[in-house]
């Protein structure tokens, strides 16, 4: 288990997570908890205390290259409607 500083940004979380999922092995998975509170006079009014939600982020080697698929599967649909547009 490791910090997870909370200035980190997107790009870099997802680039340690790969770095890390290819040194343990893709069948492994990230967990990241992160405890956020709730920052909301109607809610605090409401329960009468402070609220805190636990935010769990899963991160899997599927779901990171899905998200690469995805990005190149858009790119190639943009690029043949701005060349349908041009024409």
């Amino acid at each position: 288990m490791t910090e997870v500083s909370d200035d980190i940004t997107l790009g870099e979380l997802v680039s340690r997570s790969a770095r890390a999922l290819a040194h343990a092995g893709l069948e492994h998975r990230i967990d990241i908890y992160r405890d956020v509170e709730v920052d909301d006079p109607a809610v605090s009014r409401m329960l009468g205390q402070r609220h805190t939600v636990r935010i769990r982020i899963k991160i899997t080697a599927a779901s990171l290259l899905f998200d690469a698929q995805e990005k190149e599967a858009l790119s190639a649909t943009n690029e043949a409607l701005f060349h349908e547009r041009q024409a």
